[in-house]
């Protein structure tokens, strides 16, 4: 797309937006035009392969439309009836059947969990069992992945399998006590769910969610008419030169379904909010809906509540999630009060900056609060000298690269490549693949120069490359690729630090514990351990990523 084209595609927005804050909620054609304008440059500049959006407003889906492609190499559209796979927002569905079984007296969320799975066993150092309510809320202390069925084996060994895995784990943290993401937490409730039931998760929800809701389109494994409309997933795979290289993502079933394995359409999950915003619908009574949108063992009114996450956006309240499933990126939010709702499903992997982007303009829109048309922001008109941010930095987490390119600052954030657009003469907002709006604010010393700066949550410091260890030389027998080709682990070396490429997202900086074993950070695998197997050589032939067996490549 041209910068001649794009400047008209702006202009035109702008328009519609004025005609928009004028008139909020009441002009859907204007609002649906200016939706399908941003969509549709996001799919023309490459952001994104394919993507479908529906607006709900109450009872009513005011748009549902698809963009781009379905799958690029037949040229097929994505359309309104796409299926796509939905990730984590599978959680909600759930959360949802538990809360139905809490209601019909079958199940108490605040029993211990072997009360219900007698059988089920992990380590618990710390006394206190785990609760239902926990798990949903992710206060179980229970680590992200389990070593069977985890998001790396594509082996399909079903939810049974899976749970029972997890006997030979240990559990992170106290129960109760510090919010930590795990879908194998959710994996056994949905277990506890078959268990009390006495039928497969997959089809206790069909017949007892999905079907009640109108959600026809719609199952937890692949059906015919799943197969049929499924959008290809397209996922970049890391490399061992710290490259991407896109390929279809494969399509399995995951152990942990009852966490990520939902199979849905736009206009689906529309009639999903439109059961909240009628007080539950047919599934659940308000009352529960109520609990569930409440954050869990926390006086916090941020955070996780019954499966949802519970936050605000421009001072409502909102009740969401997000997914990603290898090739697919999703989002569902909601505003409980004010009954309306944004739903984006999109076949690119790890395309949380675009997805949230469309998501966060439609949602303004349909408030009638115009944002901008352009997702960037705008400079102070304070000249810069973008060569005073350049160089190599470091966080707890992550290596940082910063470069000028075009005439801009690109951040090469642990492998994932982000736009800095000036918002001020040290603060920036960082857009990419991984990230919408990521505010980056540097700090100079008492010299004028450049030494930190902070994204979310992590501060950088700026690698002076005379103070860079040496690493140590048994580290070489320890880089390289292990685990499957379409989610490959890759263990590099950089400033010093070993670092560990995990999930196709980011390099991870690793912790030695001792020669083998290296604790996680801040991330997608807080407090657990990667833990390298040598043979009688000394050749390392596995790496066991929190509990997950990755053979070398």
């Amino acid at each position: 797309m041209s910068c001649r084209a794009t400047a008209f595609h702006l202009l035109a927005v702008l328009c519609l937006l004025q005609t928009l804050t004028a008139s909020p909620r009441t002009n859907y054609a204007a609002i649906i035009r200016a939706v399908a304008e941003v969509t549709q440059a996001e799919v023309d500049r490459g952001a994104i392969s394919g993507v479908t959006i529906a607006l709900v407003d109450d009872q009513q889906t005011v748009f549902v439309r698809g963009f781009g492609f379905a799958d690029k190499k037949r040229r097929r559209p994505a359309n309104a009836d796409t299926v796509y796979r939905a990730g984590s927002i599978s959680k909600l569905f759930t959360a949802m059947a538990a809360m139905q079984l809490v209601e019909r007296g079958r199940l108490d969320i605040d029993k211990p969990v072997t009360a219900f799975l007698p059988d089920f066993y992990i380590t618990n150092p710390f006394g206190e069992a785990m609760t239902l309510r926990q798990l949903m809320c992710h206060r179980s202390g229970m680590v992200r992945e389990s070593p069977v069925g985890s998001y790396f084996d594509d082996t399909e060994p079903g939810v049974a399998r899976t749970v029972a895995s997890l006997s030979s784990c240990v559990l992170v943290h106290p129960p109760g006590t510090r919010t930590k993401y795990s879908n194998s937490g959710v994996t056994i409730v949905g277990h506890t769910i078959e268990r009390v039931t006495g039928l497969p998760f997959e089809v206790y929800a069909q017949r007892h969610l999905l079907n009640p809701l109108g959600m026809t389109n719609s199952a937890f494994m692949r059906t015919p008419g799943i197969r049929r409309n499924l959008a290809s997933g397209y996922l970049p795979v890391a490399q061992l030169d710290g490259t991407f290289r896109e390929t279809t993502a494969p399509v399995f079933e995951l152990g942990t379904l009852p966490a990520g394995n939902l199979y849905t359409t736009a206009e689906d999950l529309a009639r999903f909010l439109q059961a909240f915003f009628r007080g539950g619908g047919s599934v659940v009574r308000a009352d529960t809906l109520a609990e569930m949108f409440t954050p869990q063992l926390t006086s916090d009114t941020n955070g996780f509540g019954l499966g949802f996450n519970v936050g605000h956006f421009r001072g409502r309240k909102t009740v969401s999630h997000t997914g990603a499933v290898y090739g697919f990126t999703s989002s569902l939010a909601a505003m409980p009060a004010e009954k309306l709702g944004v739903i984006v499903l999109c076949n690119d992997d790890l395309a949380v900056g675009p997805v949230r982007k469309l998501s966060d303009f439609a949602l303004g829109l349909i408030l009638g609060e115009a944002p901008d048309a352009s997702g960037e922001s705008r400079g102070e008109g304070t000249s810069i000298d973008l060569a005073a941010f350049t160089g190599d930095y470091e966080s707890q987490s992550f290596w940082g690269r910063i470069e000028i390119q075009n005439g801009k600052l690109m951040l090469n954030c642990s492998g994932q490549q982000l736009a800095l657009e000036p918002s001020g003469p040290l603060r920036f907002e960082a857009n990419g693949r991984i990230a919408h709006r990521w505010a980056v604010t540097f700090e100079r010393d008492t010299n004028g120069h450049i030494t930190t700066f902070t994204a979310p949550g992590q501060k950088f410091q700026r690698v002076d490359p005379a103070k860079v260890p040496l690493p140590p030389p048994a580290w070489k027998a320890l880089v390289g690729s292990y685990g499957p080709g379409f989610i490959p682990l890759i263990v590099s070396i950089k400033h010093g630090h070993l670092y560990a490429m995990t999930e196709n997202e980011f390099d991870y900086r690793l912790t030695p514990v001792n020669q083998w074993v290296y604790k996680m950070p801040p991330g997608l695998y807080t407090d657990e351990q990667l833990v390298f197997q040598p043979d009688r050589q000394g050749r390392v032939h596995t790496a066991v990523l929190a509990n997950m067996p990755l053979r070398r490549r």
